[in-house]
């Protein structure tokens, strides 16, 4: 029994360990994995595995090419039965992109220990083709403010780059997907994707997208109001047209009271016109405008819609414009009514209208009540307006006559020459009194600077004399003062004396005369 368990024993441990000897007797080097880094799909492209110093020939290795992310599948493979290199021929796939790696092993014998080659990185190039752009949301349906985004889809293809087009020129971006956010009206265009891949540097494909169209919706703007009142054969009637700078169709007028809605108009335009009955001189009040499109509704300002008729005084006030030597060159005449919600203007010169353009005048303002005059003889004579009703002009009134002459505008009047004579007379006497009192001033500093230069060196005299004479010092102090003050008298006196002897001398002058 024991001899028999010993037995089973050792057969345990030769299954479990199976011959250990030989294993560490024929274990294998590590492979080296040589082939390309780049192929194209489709080619035939040979890779070599070897173990370095040659096996002994009687020992023969199997090597196996694997992709390293799919290890349980071998790409190829190749006997080498007296230690030659190992070439493995594979036609390139798709699913070859990646890291490979050779694993040797022993040919039919289990008894040898295999090894691995480190990774060799294997690109894979799929030409590409079928080019195609996705839209969200779709290119006809998106508004200003919204985010695009496009992108671009291959059917096939490996190492793509992408360029975006928008309107045949370069968009700036090389991803795949395009982002356009808040978008506007400046973003709708004509947009293309061309996707591109290169193999070894010498081949490139080429795949562009077909064109997708962008029209970017714009929301309907405030919308300003022009009223325009017309005698019709129904009555007078309000003209209201209401006009938004941008809007995508369809869009929606309504004129508004201050609490109802008068009337409203769909159209594709970005501008509606209302005609409204009104009463003249009857106050109606004021109305607006509400414009909107897809869900977005903005209101104009309020406008008067009572209408009255022109009366009262009629102005004419004028601007001159001057040239060379200041002479009036030119006029420009405004006219304006006291009261009248739309009047019209009229000039007239001597009786004969002025309309339009013409050799010396012209007829300015959509109402009329500007006139620009060069002054001229063919200017010259008298000029007035006249206001009345721009639905209506049998009735009117007109201002008073205006003389516009050449010589008149450019007289000089006596009293304004007065004036102006005047002011020069008073401007030169001002420059001579200021002349004189600069004279006086001057003499009159230049003699208390002297003296007050004379005491300064007496004091530094004084400082140095022996102590003996210091008795004697309040004594010429105070002769010194006292004969400063009568110089001082004396300058005073000397400049009085020059007056008056200057007036005897002229005196003497003119009685010898």
């Amino acid at each position: 029994m024991e001899s028999m368990h010993v037995s089973l024993i050792l057969i345990g441990l030769s299954v479990l360990c199976p011959w250990t000897g030989a294993l560490d007797e024929h274990e294998l080097e590590e492979p080296v994995l040589l082939g390309p880094s780049v192929a194209l799909e489709g080619s035939t492209v040979d890779f070599y595995c070897e173990i370095p110093g040659r096996p002994d020939g009687s020992l023969a290795v199997q090597y196996e090419i694997y992709v390293e992310s799919n290890p349980g599948r071998a790409i190829g493979e190749y006997s080498s039965l007296s230690g030659e290199m190992a070439t493995v021929p594979l036609v390139i796939k798709t699913q070859h992109d990646g890291r490979l790696v050779c694993k040797a092993s022993g040919h039919n014998n289990t008894d040898i220990r295999s090894s691995l080659s480190q990774g060799l990185d294997l690109k894979v190039i799929v030409p590409v083709a079928n080019v195609s752009i996705l839209s969200d949301p779709a290119g006809d349906d998106v508004w200003e403010g919204q985010t695009l985004t496009l992108r671009c889809e291959k059917s096939r293809g490996t190492y793509v780059s992408y360029e975006w087009l928008w309107n045949e020129r370069p968009y700036g971006t090389t991803d795949d997907t395009l982002i356009i956010h808040r978008l506007s009206a400046l973003n709708s265009g004509d947009y293309m994707c061309v996707a591109s891949n290169q193999f070894n540097d010498t081949t490139t494909f080429n795949s562009s997208s077909a064109v997708i169209s962008v029209k970017v919706k714009e929301y309907v703007s405030k919308p300003e109001v022009s009223l325009e009142v017309k005698m019709e054969d129904a009555g007078l009637r309000a003209v209201i047209t209401c006009r938004s700078l941008k809007g995508s169709p369809l869009n929606t007028f309504s004129l508004l009271n201050d609490t109802d809605v008068i009337a409203t108009q769909a159209t594709d335009r970005t501008s509606a016109v209302f005609r409204v009955p009104v009463e003249l001189n009857r106050a109606v009040g004021r109305v607006r405008c509400n414009a909107s499109n897809e869900g977005n509704w903005v209101l104009s300002e309020r406008v008067n819609l009572t209408v009255e008729s022109v009366g009262g005084a009629v102005t004419v006030t004028p601007v001159t414009h001057t040239g060379r030597d200041f002479q009036v060159v030119g006029l420009v005449l405004r006219c304006a009514v006291e009261r009248g919600s739309f009047p019209h203007y009229r000039w007239f010169l001597n009786s004969t209208r002025l309309e339009g353009r013409g050799g010396f005048y012209a007829v300015a303002w959509s109402d009329g009540s500007v006139l620009s005059l060069s002054v001229g003889p063919d200017s010259a004579g008298f000029y007035h307006c006249e206001a009345s009703d721009s639905f209506d002009n049998r009735t009117s009134v007109r201002s008073a006559n205006m003389l516009i002459n050449e010589e008149v505008l450019n007289r000089v009047s006596p009293a304004a020459a007065l004036v102006v004579l005047g002011c020069f007379a008073l401007l030169n006497a001002a420059v001579m009194c200021c002349c004189v009192y600069g004279v006086v001033l001057r003499r009159r500093y230049s003699g208390k600077n002297l003296l007050i230069e004379q005491r300064r060196r007496m004091e530094i005299a004084v400082e140095h004399e022996d102590e003996e004479e210091d008795d004697n010092y309040p004594e010429t102090l105070e002769s010194y003062e006292e004969d400063a003050v009568l110089a001082d008298k004396m300058s005073d006196s000397a400049e009085e004396d020059d007056g008056s002897v200057d007036e005897t001398l002229l005196y003497e002058d003119a009685v010898s005369k």
